[in-house]
């Protein structure tokens, strides 16, 4: 509260919702900061907020867990748009044979797939790409090089520890093969998985999932393949 002292009142009075969250990064990367800057202010200060209404205010369990979701989730599309359009201007676009882009989904597991997460959780993540494909840029690289350069600008977005600390700690153990896979897999590398080597457990998983961002792609249904592959191996 002391450190953030000038930056209070720029987070609107009540819960913080994903709108007034997006808002305030914004704000804050208006007044100069870097993104990964502002990301993490703005958790700092949700957590001033959430504090307040839980202590003196008595606000219920649900209504934590809900901001603190909506905080991961607006957190992780600011910083996946920059990322993608960094990988963008580097290398160009990932496209697939027919010469669409390729979609790249953050998969929410867990308490966060859940909305359930509390104000020390960390984010279990799966990062899932629809196909393989190549960039069109000057530099062309394989739509799998790319999306693993995009993991690594999330992380560094999301989970790295700076003077203003972090936004979230991210897990990526629940992802095919676990920490020894790679940090993003396709769409048909997934199924592979969890047809041949998927444990009891892992499936069991994957009824928490769910599309935490691109919003769009939920918005839109282009995130159905996704979830018609789920429906066929969990359900």
């Amino acid at each position: 509260r002391r450190r953030y002292a000038a930056e209070l009142g720029l987070l609107p009075p009540g819960l913080p919702e994903r709108a007034t969250i997006t808002a305030l990064v914004e704000r804050l990367c208006a007044d100069g900061r870097s993104l990964a800057a502002a990301l993490r202010t703005a958790r700092q200060l949700t957590l001033e907020r959430l504090a307040v209404l839980d202590v003196e205010e008595g606000a219920p369990l649900a209504d934590v867990t809900r901001a603190m979701t909506d905080l991961a989730e607006a957190t992780l599309e600011l910083a996946l748009g920059q990322a993608l359009a960094e990988q963008d201007a580097r290398h160009g676009v990932p496209r697939d044979g027919d010469g669409e882009r390729i979609d790249f989904w953050i998969v929410g597991m867990g308490k966060l797939g859940a909305r359930e997460l509390n104000v020390s959780s960390d984010i279990d993540l799966v990062y899932l790409y629809e196909s393989e494909g190549q960039t069109d840029g000057a530099r062309p690289i394989s739509a799998h090089e790319y999306f693993a350069q995009v993991a690594r600008s999330l992380y560094t977005l999301i989970g790295e520890v700076t003077d203003d600390g972090f936004v979230f700690r991210v897990d990526l153990a629940l992802r095919p093969n676990g920490n020894s896979g790679p940090t993003a897999v396709s769409l048909a590398m997934l199924e592979e998985y969890l047809q041949a080597h998927g444990r009891e457990w892992e499936r069991f998983a994957w009824l928490k999932s769910r599309v935490v961002a691109p919003r769009a792609s939920v918005e839109s249904g282009r995130a159905k393949p996704l979830k018609s592959l789920v429906t066929a191996f969990v359900y």
